[in-house]
């Protein structure tokens, strides 16, 4: 089930991270910091499935840092690819500084849809994200917000 968690964090912020373009938005290459907060909005499985996936989903925020110095390379990221799964995105620029997208994910044990917007602005971002997972035996929606800010010069 720690699998489950992690795909949906990483799910969205890879897909959306396959396609942004550094000539179209406000980003100061460096040191940044990303906070993640996740929660789960709705569950349907069998109660100690079910008992499991909420105790897992009060874990603390996830703190990730990275030096992002070539910012179309750091974002130009393939998709983990897993066995026998297709994916599809689409994403579409709002403003200079907000991308929405949108991915399916479809597999032999079930699918994934993947909504969300970034917003940058020079030395802060934000991201929320919405993840519907469906497998056999549960299907499972959860927010994730992120909160990026530049914290200076790589070492």
């Amino acid at each position: 089930m720690t699998h489950l968690i992690t795909k949906l964090m990483l799910t969205g912020l890879i897909v959306a991270s396959t396609h942004l373009h550094a000539e179209n938005y406000d980003f100061k290459p460096g040191l940044w910091e990303t906070i993640w907060k996740s929660e789960i909005v709705e569950i349907d499985a069998p109660p100690e499935m079910e008992k499991m996936m909420r105790s897992m989903s009060k874990r603390p925020d996830y703190t990730e840092t990275e030096c992002i110095n070539d910012i179309s390379s750091a974002f130009d990221l393939e998709p983990e690819e897993n066995e026998g799964e297709e994916c599809q995105t689409n994403s579409n620029w709002i403003s200079a500084n907000k991308m929405m997208f949108e991915t399916s994910c479809t597999s032999p044990d079930g699918a994934s849809k993947t909504v969300g917007e970034m917003h940058f602005n020079g030395k802060t971002s934000t991201s929320k994200l919405e993840v519907t997972i469906s497998e056999e035996a549960m299907k499972i929606k959860s927010k994730l917000v992120g909160n990026g800010k530049y914290i200076g010069a790589c070492d």
